[in-house]
C-alpha cells in the first residue's frame, strides 16, 4: 500500500490526483489529509482517510496525535509518500518515539513560510532544527527536491544524508487546457495565485498602479485569501486590492487562462511555478522574479522574461514591449517540451521507478 499524506486535501489533488490516475493500474494508493472542499474531487485514491488537523494552526497537537494513531497502524511493506514541508516536519513529530517500519518519501514542493525572512520564521527554524536533525535520517528514506537551490538549503538545515532526487515539477495533465490563438488587442495581464505577501500581490499591484491610465491594458487577480497563513493580505489590504484591479476570485484555470496574454509571477520563492507551467502551455507570456522555481521553466521553454530582484521598472518595460518580446516565441515548441518533461505522465513514470525500489 502507498499512502499519500498532505496537511491540506487541495494539495492531494493538484497534481497528484491526476499522477495517482496515472499510477492506479499499478498501485494501490490512499490518501490522508483534512478532508474538506476538495473531498469529492479526489475519487481516484483507492480510499480516503481524514486527518483530523485544523490546518491553519502552526502545530495542531490534535492533529499530530490523529495521524500518529493512523501511522502506527500502517505494516512494514507498506510506504509513505509526503507532500509539502509543513507535512514532512508534521510527521516527524508524530513519529517521536514511534519505530518506523516502513519506507518512506517526502517530497518538498517548495520551502515556503518557514524559510522567508520574518521574525517569526526565523524563531520558529530556531525552535524546529533540533527536532528535524535528530529525526529525519532515521525517518526519511528519499527527499524529493522541485530546484537546486531548495535543496540545498534545506540539506544544510536538517543535514540529511540520506538519498536526493531532483524532479521538476508535480505533473500537468495537459489534455485539459483550451489554449490561445492570439493576443487580445487589448491586453489583459493576469496574476494567479493565493493572495500572500511572499507570492508577490503587492509587487503585482504597484504595476497595476502604473498602468492605471492605459485603457489598453487590463489586470486581473485569480485567487483567494487563506488568512490561516501568516503571510496573508488582511481584510483592508484586500479592499486595496479590487479598487486596482479587476478581482476575479478562482477560476477554472484549464478553461479560462486562455483569454489572457500575459502572466506575472512577482512570487519570492516557489519550489517550481506550477502556473508558469501552465500559462506557458496555455500560450501565454510569462515575466517572473528571477527565483530558482521560476528561472528554470521560463529560460528552458521560452515563454517569457525573468526579472531581477522583482524590479518594477523592468516588469513595465516588458509590458510595454511585448509586440517585440513575441516574436520568439514558439509555443509548439513550448507545448511539446511541457508534454515530454512536464506532464502527469512524464511524473507518473518518475514516482512509479522510485517505488519500485521502495517496494
Amino acid at each position: 500500500m502507498i499512502y499519500y499524506i498532505a496537511h491540506w486535501d487541495w494539495i492531494l489533488l493538484q497534481s497528484r490526483a491526476e499522477v495517482v490516475k496515472s499510477l492506479q493500474q499499478n498501485y494501490k494508493i490512499e490518501g490522508i489529509a483534512p478532508l474538506e472542499d476538495n473531498k469529492h474531487l479526489l475519487s481516484d485514491y483507492s480510499q480516503l482517510h481524514d486527518w483530523k488537523i485544523n490546518r491553519n494552526k502552526l502545530f495542531d497537537i490534535a492533529g499530530i496525535i490523529d495521524l500518529r494513531k493512523k501511522i502506527s497502524e500502517f505494516k512494514h511493506n507498506d510506504l509513505i509518500h509526503l507532500f509539502t514541508l509543513k507535512t514532512l516536519i508534521l510527521y516527524l513529530l508524530s513519529s517521536l518515539l514511534l519505530k518506523k517500519q516502513f519506507s518512506v518519501i517526502a517530497s518538498i514542493t517548495g520551502l515556503g513560510y518557514l524559510f522567508s525572512n520574518t521574525k517569526l520564521s526565523k524563531f520558529l527554524r530556531l525552535i524546529i532544527r533540533p527536532l528535524v536533525i535528530r529525526k529525519i535520517n532515521s525517518c526519511v528514506d528519499i527527499l524529493i527536491f522541485q530546484n537546486e537551490l531548495d535543496k540545498d538549503t534545506f540539506i544544510e538545515f536538517s543535514k540529511y544524508k540520506n538519498r536526493i532526487i531532483l524532479i521538476e515539477g508535480s505533473g500537468l495533465n495537459t489534455t485539459n487546457f483550451q489554449t490561445k490563438k492570439s493576443f487580445n488587442k487589448n491586453i489583459k495581464v493576469i496574476f494567479v495565485g493565493r493572495l500572500l505577501k511572499e507570492k508577490g500581490i503587492f509587487e503585482f499591484l504597484k504595476i497595476a498602479e502604473s498602468f492605471k491610465h492605459d485603457n489598453n491594458i487590463k489586470f486581473f487577480v485569480a485567487g483567494d485569501l487563506d488568512k490561516g497563513n501568516k503571510s496573508s493580505i488582511n481584510d483592508d489590504e484586500f479592499k486595496e486590492l479590487e479598487a486596482k484591479v479587476n478581482y476575479l476570485g478562482n477560476i477554472d484555470v484549464p478553461n479560462e487562462l486562455f483569454q489572457y496574454d500575459i502572466l506575472i509571477n512577482p512570487s519570492h520563492h516557489e519550489g517550481f511555478s506550477r502556473v508558469i507551467l501552465e500559462a506557458a502551455y496555455v500560450g501565454l507570456y510569462c515575466i517572473a522574479n528571477n527565483i530558482p522555481g521560476t528561472r528554470s521553466i521560463i529560460n528552458n521553454l521560452g515563454c517569457g522574461n525573468v526579472v531581477n530582484n522583482n524590479d518594477i521598472d523592468t516588469y513595465i518595460k516588458l509590458i510595454k514591449n511585448l509586440d517585440k518580446n513575441i516574436k520568439g516565441f514558439d509555443i509548439e515548441k513550448v507545448r511539446e517540451e511541457i508534454n515530454e518533461k512536464y506532464s502527469t505522465n512524464a511524473i507518473a513514470i518518475k514516482f512509479s521507478k522510485i517505488y519500485d525500489e521502495l517496494c
